[in-house]
Formats: structure tokens, sequence, C-alpha cells
């Protein structure tokens, strides 16, 4: 048995749980702040037999894709009193999908 962790941005969640519900898994959904921009995240819980992690892969390939983002950046100069932003590009989005063994699994 397998525990399928995935970070994924909130505005993708709502698509993946769903299709996940649709095909059979229970999933668990934590909320999260982090990363570069410090934006909200989502965190799903997924446990599966080994055999079916490819599948559940599948899902976030198909649902969780990575965009680009604009965001104001602060160049560091002690020089000027005034500072000044630019935009600066970011790809965000996508899934972190981390697969982890379950030695034992208890329902109480």
């Amino acid at each position: 048995m397998k525990l399928v962790l995935a970070v994924v941005q909130q505005e993708d969640s709502a698509e993946i749980t769903k299709q996940l519900l649709q095909d059979g898994y229970k999933v668990t959904k934590l909320k999260g702040i982090g990363g570069f921009l410090e934006e909200s995240s989502i965190v799903l819980m997924i446990g599966v037999e080994d055999t079916h992690v490819p599948k559940v892969i599948g899902h976030f390939k198909s649902c969780c894709v990575s965009r680009d983002r604009y965001v104001n950046a602060m160049p560091f100069s002690p020089l000027e009193s005034v500072p000044l932003t630019y935009p600066i590009k970011v790809n965000v989005g996508g899934a972190k999908i981390f697969v982890i063994n379950v030695d034992e699994y208890h329902v109480l």
C-alpha cells in the first residue's frame, strides 16, 4: 500500500478531487500556505494499492497544470530612498507528488 501526498494550488483542487472521487478513491484535503509566493495550497492524501499509483498520478497530470504568473519584485538598493518594484515571471501550479510506503494501516 502507498500513501500519495500531493501539493496542488487551490484553483486546481476542485477538479482533481472530483476526478479522484469519481474514480472511487477516498481523498483527504488539508489546507496549507507556503512556497515562494506564500499562497494557499491544498495537500491531498490518497491511500492506494501499489498498482493504482500510476492511475492516480495520471489524474494529477490531466488536472494540475503549471502556469506563469507575474509578481512584483523589489531589488535591494541601499542608496535608493524610494524602492522600485518590477514584475518578474514565475512558474506556479502543477503538483508536487510524494509516494510513501505504508507499512501498516488501521481503522479504529
